[in-house]
């Protein structure tokens, strides 16, 4: 093991909850953390850590997820120093007519000013679509202090981004599951109850229309977990009767397939290295996939309840995914040695059901989780 890793598990065993925020008032269901795409170390540092999340509401909500040190192009910091970790910094309360169940959040890019917007953030929902909204820095914010959610519209109570709706996604016949960006932000891929996946072309959609790439019919089951290899080429979709696909988006077909899971699989994660896939779900267990071999490298006894999301650290070097993160419905969110698959820490503070969970980018390895006890909590 060499110094950073040492270093990374060293802090992961430390953990402890630094924040508590009620994010709704209704269960929250959905978590995601900004991210810098691979090869964009030197951004990491500079762009802001900010977390969204969704929930039974409908609505979307952005947090500060700890120091900020962006700057526009007019060289002013947007940085406010009374904003806490936590701290409330965006909001749009109606995105949906039901539930969000999967939310994520586009890579940052190279040019950002503060006309333009800072990220995109997806949403799944059971109302049968699919949402883009933009996260714009509001010139017009008063600092980014921490507000109160049930005012959010007041003259003097402004928030630091606005959250816009720019494209709604329709064409599933059932409710939504999950949603996740391509590694190049273009495309967002959405799974169903209808037991399909679609892939969209975020640039040309809007709020008329979801540009539709993609409509792949392979799975027998409900569809439900996705997400794109770091190098964009493969997505993996698993589904309630226990089967994991593996595809290729330049053919548009099935590349391989596991089967290994005793229940309904819920959540596939690619690891940063590009040879591991993470699959996990009912069965509480956490199934490692050799991507080069075909076949399962380890079995994790992960949970004593169904599994709610799987992520990985990020690709840059100050995390180098070193490890995996998990969240259940058992009450606890944990996290894992990507080098042996060993328990580092166990994360125990929600009241019930722990619905997500995701890492912030940094050194810090900060992780948040989110529950059906209507709290974001964060840990570091």
């Amino acid at each position: 093991m060499d110094d950073n890793c040492d270093k990374i598990y060293k802090s992961i065993r430390n953990q402890a909850l630094e924040g508590s925020q009620y994010g709704d008032v209704r269960p929250l269901s959905a978590v995601c953390t900004s991210s810098v795409p691979s090869g964009m170390d030197i951004a990491v540092g500079r762009m802001p850590k900010i977390i969204a999340t969704g929930g039974w509401s409908g609505g979307i909500k952005i947090w500060n997820g700890g120091e900020d040190h962006y700057s526009n192009d007019s060289g002013r910091n947007t940085n406010a120093s009374d904003a806490a970790p936590l701290d409330l910094l965006g909001a749009k309360n109606i995105v949906h007519e039901d539930r969000i169940m999967g939310i994520a959040m586009k890579p940052y890019t190279t040019s950002i000013t503060s006309t333009e917007p800072l990220t995109m953030v997806a949403s799944a929902s059971i109302d049968l679509s699919a949402k883009l909204c933009t996260v714009k820095l509001n010139e017009e914010a008063n600092g980014g202090d921490s507000m109160d959610v049930e005012n959010l519209n007041t003259k003097d109570n402004k928030l630091r981004y606005n959250i816009e709706e720019c494209a709604h996604l329709k064409g599933h016949a059932a409710r939504l599951c999950s949603v996740a960006f391509h590694p190049t932000g273009k495309f967002v891929a959405t799974t169903s109850f209808d037991h399909t996946w679609r892939l969209w072309d975020v640039e040309t959609s809007s709020m008329a229309e979801g540009k539709e790439l993609l409509l792949q019919d392979g799975h027998a089951r409900e569809v439900y977990g996705v997400g794109f290899h770091p190098d964009g080429s493969l997505v993996a979709t698993t589904d309630f009767g226990g089967v994991v696909q593996c595809w290729d988006l330049r053919t548009g077909k099935s590349a391989c397939h596991f089967l290994g899971h005793a229940k309904r699989v819920i959540c596939s994660e690619f690891s940063p290295n590009g040879f591991q896939l993470a699959t996990a779900g009912d069965d509480g267990t956490i199934k490692i996939w050799d991507l080069r071999r075909r076949r399962p490298s380890a079995s994790i006894p992960a949970h004593t309840n169904l599994i709610t999301q799987l992520k990985f650290a990020h690709s840059s070097s100050s995390q180098n995914g070193e490890f995996l993160t998990s969240s259940s419905f058992d009450g606890t969110g944990k996290v894992w040695s990507t080098r042996d698959w060993k328990l580092l820490t166990s994360l125990q503070g929600h009241e019930g059901k722990v619905m997500g969970i995701d890492v912030l980018d940094g050194p810090s390895c900060g992780v948040v989780t989110c529950g059906f006890d209507k709290t974001l909590k964060l840990w570091q």
